[in-house]
């Protein structure tokens, strides 16, 4: 597939955005090789638990790729495989989707119904968006200086939480996860610290879609947006996940994808897919511009543990997960980074003021090997890097001395620019030889302390749910210990 021309994207990832001032930083950091045994990789795979909200369990690293080694023998890899949840019958919501020649040519005209009735607000306007309504102007005041995170220009160490589930609104969208009540929604922000992150789906089809009309609804993702504004919280919308589970049709992002397949309108019922409307490119275009304004807008990260890897033909196109290759190394790094150049360019442009996270797993992914990680991270459209760790608890900085967490922190502060743990998962709970709450709240804690000593500007556990579970696994409880040691770890 021809590429997209890039020039575009390139001039607006130079526009200033956020607070950046970029500037340079020497950072010793102490190589660690962790010896891979069964449970203590980075790679995990989910579990279902009794509301349907995905638990995430370690599994080994599968790749331990050195100099030399022919790129692509090996993957460590890991999808996100959260469980759709049922939808139920409601009464039909209209949909909204503002219509201001952002959209590419021969987007059906039903797909954006009523947007008349949803248009923008006037800039500047102050108030609390309502469920349906333009969200108000605002910035998250979110920046970058000396390959580090700020809030309103001073140093910001920032900790906060995963609730990927926060926009499942059943009978309205397909939702994945559990649903929360208006009253649980509001008691979550209220719960964590101010100037929490909080990093949520926001993907097209399972929390965009209306299930009863088939067209863009933005009311879901209206309510959690108005919700983290009233208690001062901050929010990261994933737009895509890379399996493609909780969207559409469980469809593997393959090179092709990330080389502009995002364009494309994926519609096959065959495949039980088409229950996106939208291309990517359009979404993104549509939930930028809706959102931009919003004062719970912290970050946008374009899609979740990206990695141009190649599903094999008897695999496809909903059982790619674990069974990914990478035959090209080389052309799946092009792919990744031509993604981020066209994608992050196009946000920085339609929003100069908010800041574009990658949402890799910085572990050895297909594309991102080795030291191709760092030609990806340096794509202008990308502002702060990402890994994601369900390691052993007792190890502060996994991997090996390639792939591995240290490497990845010195070489983010070599090329200037801040790194998150988007995800951090440890075990604890009720199961036979699982840590207790509290013995996992205290291992977070020192994980995440030795984290941001080592260089991360913050952490987001995964992942927070409205009741405690039974059993062992990562989820994070509304009374669960490590929600009152958050506010001893956020900063700003």
């Amino acid at each position: 597939m021809a590429r997209l021309d890039v020039s575009r994207a390139r001039a607006a990832a130079s526009r200033p955005r956020g607070l950046m001032t970029i500037g340079s930083l020497s950072l010793v950091v102490p190589m660690i090789v962790l010896l891979v045994g069964s449970g203590g990789g980075l790679g995990r795979s989910s579990g279902e638990t009794g509301s349907g909200v995905s638990a995430r369990v370690a599994l080994p690293i599968t790749h331990l790729d050195g100099p030399g080694t022919s790129p692509g023998a090996s993957s460590s890899t890991s999808t996100t495989a959260d469980n759709p949840s049922s939808t139920s019958a409601a009464t039909s919501v209209p949909s909204q989707v503002e219509n201001q020649g952002l959209f590419n040519a021969g987007v059906p005209s039903s797909t954006l119904a009523n947007s008349a009735q949803s248009a923008n607000p006037t800039p500047g306007t102050a108030g609390v968006a309502t469920a349906g309504s333009g969200p108000v102007s605002g910035s998250s005041g979110i920046g970058v200086s000396n390959a580090h995170l700020t809030l309103n220009g001073r140093p910001f160490d920032v900790v906060g939480v995963n609730a990927y589930e926060l926009a499942t609104d059943w009978g309205v969208n397909a939702g994945c996860g559990a649903m929360l009540s208006d009253a649980q929604l509001d008691q979550f922000f209220a719960s964590l610290p101010p100037n929490s992150l909080v990093r949520f789906w926001a993907w097209q089809g399972t929390t965009a879609v209306n299930v009863q009309t088939g067209q863009i609804d933005w009311a879901p993702l209206d309510r959690v947006f108005t919700a983290a504004a009233a208690y001062g919280q901050r929010l990261i919308p994933v737009l895509a996940g890379q399996g493609g589970s909780c969207e559409d049709g469980g469809r593997w992002q393959d090179p092709a994808w990330y080389d502009g397949g995002f364009m494309q309108v994926y519609n096959d019922p065959a495949l039980g897919q088409g229950t996106t409307p939208l291309s990517y490119w359009d979404y993104l275009q549509a939930i930028v511009n809706r959102y931009k304004s919003s004062p719970a807008l912290g970050m946008w990260e374009p899609i979740s543990e990206p990695e141009a890897a190649t599903c094999p033909p008897q695999f496809e196109p909903t059982n790619c997960g674990g069974h990914q290759t990478c035959p090209d190394e080389a052309a799946a790094t092009q792919a990744l980074r031509h993604f981020f150049d066209v994608v992050g360019g196009e946000i920085h442009a339609l929003d100069p003021s908010h800041l574009v996270e990658d949402g890799l797993m910085s572990s050895g992914q297909c594309g991102a090997i080795n030291t191709d990680w760092i030609y990806v991270s340096q794509s202008p459209g990308i502002d702060v890097l990402s890994y994601h760790d369900y390691s052993d608890p007792a190890v502060a900085l996994p991997g090996d001395q390639w792939n591995g967490l240290a490497v990845r922190l010195q070489e983010a502060a070599s090329i200037g620019k801040p790194i998150i743990g988007g995800e951090m998962g440890v075990g604890g709970g009720t199961g036979a030889g699982c840590l207790t709450d509290a013995q996992r709240s205290a291992a977070l804690v020192s994980k995440i302390q030795a984290q941001m000593a080592a260089g991360s500007s913050g952490v987001l556990p995964w992942d927070w749910v409205p009741s405690a579970q039974n059993g062992c696994s990562t989820d994070i409880g509304p009374s669960d210990p490590f929600m009152s040691a958050l506010g001893g770890l956020v900063s700003g």
